[in-house]
């Protein structure tokens, strides 16, 4: 939830990332700001009384000394967006600014009770105070030369991720009662490795793995700064982070930072950290006895939400890294597959009497930041699935005995959480329940046709489990509001079973609603999810190295305390420094209207590049609601020794994007007739185009349709200027894509299906009679074995004129060099597989995560205007590839390639080529 500095994928859902959409928002938000001394609010209409509280707490937050990280403090624009239907957040250098998702999520464990906007503001400005402090040295250095991503560069290759997220979520803990570092759910990670013996090394823990859980340096980082402000003061990491930032030692700064203010090497410091850790929780063994499957040791794989619908039938939700989430039904111990799930956000979903219900998720084709949680009732015997109304925000959905009705949770665009029935046959509504004391309706389950039983999370960031009278819309709460976190339920013949927060470990139980008792029963493991009841056994999914597994046991439940379940001390956190500057009182600065065109050219950012065979320099800007791009750029060809500036703005606040540029080349020369033609070029665009792209069903599609006009005007120059016709012509230039892909996994190489296909067509209107056609089609089909990926591409251009002012826009075949033609028919056939995964680095610089090969075949056909005279080139080969991180976190692929033409040469050696990035610097 930091700097979003690379394009990532929220994790484990396939779901595009979301952080800084271009022109994401529809042109008809009107937008406010509340303007204080520390941050600018930014929100849309409405969301006034969200905007006050985050403005009051963002300056109680800069106001506190608590666990500083230093004085600095530079004014933050923040962002309120309340249209996506993901709970997400980051702070972004380039240009610099927040943007909060004011959706919560539908979890209870992840985040926690605590208001989500409160524990996101915590959480994010404490990113804020980093990117603030961390401006020293050679950071401030590289800011200076190459603006905010020059900075984000430094920082990040200076201080490790790790400590950015591990502090966010040390802040939330100690400045906001029941941040995550008190929850079980959050801490049980590494507890599960260590039972299970999984001794990874530091850089596999570090970077990941495609074939292994590996926790996240969310994780990692809490750890590793907790201990260290327990250890060495709550100054430590200010110390360490301020050295780290300003290269102190140059080389591995953090490794050194860390001995000078430790004592301890890094290795030293780790060792101990884990070590302290190991300490406070129980050794112990998973019982592999209460697993209903067996545990898929080469493939990482989770099982979610069982339910039994038979005396020996059990549903489950499914995936793994090699498979897409789907349910199944697992009968006489063989598994089958009812159907792929739609895309969704979360694993939660209800089934009764042969009928499931989930919410899946899809988004607005144009506007980005626009997405929707949609209803999906879905037929185990048949397989068949239909949809409820389109564009609705509802989720947790659990259907009722009878099948008529469907209770939901509902957040709308203001924040409000409300219980929704609506009628399972057309969606429609049946009733709305609301409280005013009441944050969030999580899990809603029928106990009977009029009876409703949810977990509530309420505004004094309590929790308890509540009973809700259908017929006159009453909420009596079953257990007292505490801090307890209460996870999923399952409710039946007067009996709720849940997961519950108790100490360091989420436990099994079930309160007897006429007793008012509650029970628990022991289980293995670290944590215990999604419980589900049948007869006399208890079924639930237990959290282990190797994924969620399924696990029965037959019951054995003992009476437990009340007053002990809700006053469980949680979680690992350094006690002395918690103090609660959550409840920061309203300051009402005056709010007024945020014109969109507030500081359309916004620069940010500066830096070279070489893409081979340009050297670029170029400055980069961009608005703070992201509706304008600007760039400024200077270019060296060194094939044609030419020089080249220019600039370009997209404004993309309305439908259509609008892009206008222009660029002057210097010395262009050419030989013509022995005589050399030397001149200036000058280039001026303005185009319009429509980028669709959206989420549905099982696939991600996209839709691009655009036109652009360009004018060249040639300044002829040198000793031969007057040999040659100065050219002042213009065209026309029309695209249509069109791509269509389902999810991928982790494993995936390529989409296991999916095309992508787009024509292009450019002609001259003045001057030349010249035209060019282009089309391309690629096909992601399966392999022979899961996870190999086909691809097959194919390509044709064609210029219908014998004056070609047009270049070649498609790919040769590898290996293949030759001279323009009138038209040209190229395919390539691909068989991308992995060979190893060896999750091996050093140094904490490099870092191998799989070796996988592509076997190729090209054809490319050559043919003159009238199509007489045709040329055939062919090449066969194979590719090893290298999927590396490096630094711990910056993600690049490279290889080589060795082939052999086989078109018309008579030099038949084999060719060998490395394959690299088109540019080794992310933007």
């Amino acid at each position: 939830m930091r700097t979003l500095f690379l394009a990532i994928f929220l994790s484990g859902l396939g779901l595009p990332a979301l952080a800084q959409q271009f022109g994401g928002n529809p042109s008809s938000v009107k937008w406010k700001q509340i303007d204080s001394d520390t941050a600018r609010i930014i929100y849309p209409a409405g969301l006034d009384s969200l905007a006050y509280k985050v403005a009051a707490l963002v300056h109680q937050l800069a106001a506190s000394d608590v666990n500083s990280l230093g004085k600095k403090g530079k004014k933050i624009d923040i962002v309120l967006q309340n249209q996506p239907v993901v709970t997400n957040g980051y702070v972004g250098l380039g240009p610099f600014r927040s943007e909060f998702y004011t959706m919560p999520s539908a979890d209870n464990f992840d985040p926690s009770s605590l208001s989500w906007l409160r524990q996101l503001t915590v959480h994010e400005y404490r990113h804020v105070q980093q990117y603030n402090n961390f401006h020293n040295g050679l950071s401030a250095l590289m800011k200076i030369l190459f603006g905010q991503e020059g900075y984000a560069m430094a920082i990040n290759a200076a201080v490790p991720d790790w400590f950015f997220e591990g502090d966010a979520v040390y802040a939330e803990t100690i400045l906001a009662p029941h941040g995550r570092g008190t929850l079980p759910y959050f801490l049980k990670a590494y507890p599960a490795l260590w039972q299970a013996g999984k001794n990874y090394s530091w850089a596999k823990l570090r970077n990941g793995s495609l074939k292994d859980y590996v926790p996240n340096h969310y994780d990692l980082g809490y750890l590793l700064v907790n201990y260290g402000t327990e250890k060495y003061g709550y100054d430590f990491w200010q110390k360490v982070t301020r050295d780290a930032s300003a290269y102190k030692g140059l080389i591995y700064p953090m490794q050194k930072a860390v001995k000078r203010y430790s004592g301890q090497s890094y290795r030293q410091f780790r060792d101990s950290a884990f070590h302290y850790y190991k300490d406070i929780y129980e050794p112990a063994t998973p019982d592999t006895t209460l697993n209903i499957l067996p545990v898929d040791e080469k493939t990482l794989t989770h099982y979610f939400f069982p339910y039994q619908v038979s005396a020996d039938s059990l549903l489950y939700l499914k995936t793994s890294n090699n498979k897409r989430q789907g349910f199944y039904v697992l009968t006489g111990g063989r598994e089958h597959l009812i159907r792929l799930r739609d895309i969704s956000i979360d694993e939660q979903f209800g089934y009764r009497n042969g009928k499931i219900v989930y919410a899946a998720y899809e988004s607005h084709p144009r506007w980005r930041w626009v997405s929707y949680s949609v209803l999906r009732i879905l037929d185990i015997k048949t397989g068949q699935q239909r949809s409820l109304h389109p564009r609705t925000r509802y989720f947790s959905p659990d259907i009722s005995a009878n099948g008529q009705y469907i209770a939901a949770n509902k957040v709308d665009l203001e924040g409000h959480s409300s219980l929704v029935i609506l009628n399972a046959e057309n969606g429609d509504l049946v009733k709305e329940v609301q409280h005013d004391s009441v944050a969030y309706f999580a899990n809603p389950k029928w106990l009977n046709d009029s009876t409703i039983i949810t977990v509530l999370r309420n505004k004094n960031a309590s929790t308890c489990i509540g009973r809700v009278s259908l017929v006159s819309g009453t909420i009596e709460n079953l257990t007292p509001p505490s801090p307890t976190i209460i996870g999923t339920l399952y409710a039946e013949n007067d009996k709720v079973y849940f997961t519950a927060a108790q100490k360091r470990k989420d436990e099994l139980f079930r309160l007897d609603i006429s007793e008012g008792q509650v029970f628990k029963m022991s289980s293995p493991g670290v944590g215990s999810y999604f419980i589900h009841h049948h007869g006399e056994k208890t079924i639930w999914s237990s959290f282990t190295a190797d994924g969620y597994q399924l696990q029965q046991k037959t019951d054995n439940w003992q009476p437990f305390s009340m007053a002990d379940f809700i006053s469980s001390s949680n979680g690992i956190v350094s006690g002395d420094l918690q103090t609660d500057i959550s409840t920061a009182s309203l300051i009402h600065y005056p709010s007024r209207k945020y014109p969109k065109l507030t500081r359309p050219v916004h620069i940010h950012s500066w830096r070279p590049n070489y893409a081979d065979p340009e050297f670029s320099f170029t400055v980069y800007g961009n608005n703070i609601l992201n509706t304008t791009e600007t760039q400024l750029y200077y270019l060296y060809n060194e094939n044609d020794k030419t020089h080249t500036t220019g600039g370009s703005l997209v404004y993309g606040g309305l439908f259509p994007h609008i892009t206008v540029g222009s660029d002057f080349t210097f010395n262009r020369k050419s030989t013509i007739d022995n005589k050399t033609r030397t001149w200036n070029e000058w280039n001026t665009y303005a185009g319009l185009s429509i980028p669709l792209s959206w989420a549905s069903k099982r696939s991600y599609k996209s839709f691009n349709i655009g036109s652009s006009y360009y004018y060249r005007s040639d300044f002829n120059k040198g000793e031969h200027q007057n040999n040659f016709r100065e050219l002042h012509f213009s065209y026309l230039s029309h695209r249509i894509g069109w791509s269509q892909q389902v999810q991928s996994t982790v494993q995936d190489i390529f989409p296991r299906l999916g095309y992508s296909s787009s024509l292009q067509f450019r002609h001259a209107l003045n001057t030349y009679q010249s035209s060019q056609g282009i089309g391309a089609l690629n096909l992601y089909l399966p392999g022979i074995i899961r996870n190999h990926s086909t691809v097959l591409n194919t390509a044709f251009q064609y210029t219908g004129t014998r004056q070609r002012v047009f270049g070649n826009r498609i790919a040769l075949a590898r290996g293949v060099t030759t001279k323009d033609s009138a038209g040209v028919w190229a395919s390539r056939a691909n068989y991308h597989f992995p060979l190893f995964y060896p999750d091996w680095g050093f140094g904490n610089i490099f870092y191998l995560r799989r070796v996988r090969a592509n076997l190729f075949f090209d054809h490319m056909l050559l043919f003159n205007r009238e199509a007489s005279k045709k040329t055939s080139y062919q090449s066969t080969g194979a590719e090893i590839y290298l999927d590396t991180q490096w630094w711990n976190q910056y993600p690049l692929s490279f290889g080589f390639r060795v082939g052999q033409r086989l078109g018309p040469y008579t030099d038949r050696k084999p060719f060998f080529e490395f394959v690299l990035p088109t540019s080794l610097i992310p933007r």
